[in-house]
């Protein structure tokens, strides 16, 4: 419990500062964008090549681990897409918006310490895999989709290759990924910028949230922030859970890829939402509510599942 709040404080401590200087009218509209702008063209991208790159070929070399968390992520994030498609009438570009907000979660600033705390070093293993598969598999898929939703929306996909290729954020993880596979060695000046600008993402990304969040924006469309809350921190763990057992998986790496699979939604998720547009309001309020009923999920699964030292 006590690793979880020493997550969590900090992190809705930025939350509150984004809300105040909103609340203070220290951030208009405008401000609001180009915070996003700099998280979303300059920080983020850093973040991401950085990680990606700076990644173990040698470490990601089991395949079931692979198929025991993405494969989950990637069948809750279907079944929420079509969900929202059938059931909520959504448009392809925010039914994605809604999947990725149901599949992608915070592990790089949450899983990675709380899995050391909890199991050990070894066991932080798949929230590491975690940061480099969601970016290349959940992130680009969702784009994709994305961009093809507001393509056709404005008359066709005849630019949908070109804005996919211009996305900074694609290009970032796949510029990482041949970085990695080709054995490349950042130099030390690199090396230092990119942690030094990528180290600013989290919390602009996380302050930007706080401006965007109002009392509205909490209450309006409850039903979609629940059902997405519920869909990341309950759906999501049980089908890793299952699925992860019915692998020929580590047992060891059983429960580290279920408490992976059960953290909260990323604030990165915000940051794609703002920058299209699409379903801004919701994800940020998913974004916030996730983290908060996280501390209550996160702790009964660390008391429940063996070898977690809460």
């Amino acid at each position: 419990m006590a690793t979880i709040l020493g997550v969590a404080i900090p992190f809705f401590a930025i939350l509150l500062c984004g809300m105040a200087a909103a609340r203070l009218r220290l951030l208009d509209g405008a401000g609001l964008m180009g915070l996003n702008t700099f998280v979303f063209w300059f920080a983020l991208p850093a973040l991401l090549f950085h990680k990606v790159a700076t990644t173990a070929v040698e470490r990601l070399t089991d395949p079931w681990l692979y198929l025991a968390y993405e494969g989950s992520v990637m069948l809750v994030f279907g079944i929420v897409f079509l969900i929202a498609r059938t059931v909520g009438r959504m448009a392809t570009a925010p039914a994605a918006m809604a999947a990725f907000a149901a599949g992608w979660g915070n592990v790089g600033y949450m899983g990675v310490p709380l899995l050391i705390a909890a199991y050990g070093e070894d066991a932080a293993l798949p929230a590491v895999l975690a940061v480099v598969l969601d970016n290349l598999v959940v992130q680009s898929v969702t784009i994709l989709l994305v961009e093809a939703g507001l393509q056709t929306q404005r008359g066709g996909l005849r630019n949908l290759a070109r804005a996919i290729a211009r996305n900074p954020l694609i290009i970032a993880v796949v510029l990482g990924a041949v970085a990695a596979a080709g054995g490349l060695e950042l130099p030390a000046a690199v090396s230092g910028f990119l942690a030094l600008l990528g180290a600013a993402a989290a919390p602009s990304a996380l302050f930007a949230l706080g401006a965007t969040l109002r009392g509205t924006t909490l209450v309006s469309g409850l039903g979609l922030v629940g059902g997405l809350t519920a869909a990341k921190l309950l759906l999501l763990p049980a089908v890793a859970f299952v699925v992860a057992t019915a692998l020929p998986l580590r047992a060891d790496m059983i429960v580290p890829v279920t408490i992976t699979a059960a953290l909260p939604t990323a604030a990165s998720v915000f940051v794609v939402a703002q920058r299209y547009g699409v379903l801004e309001g919701p994800v940020a309020a998913v974004v916030f509510v996730s983290h908060l009923a996280g501390i209550v999920t996160l702790t009964i699964l660390l008391v429940l599942l063996p070898g977690a030292v809460p």
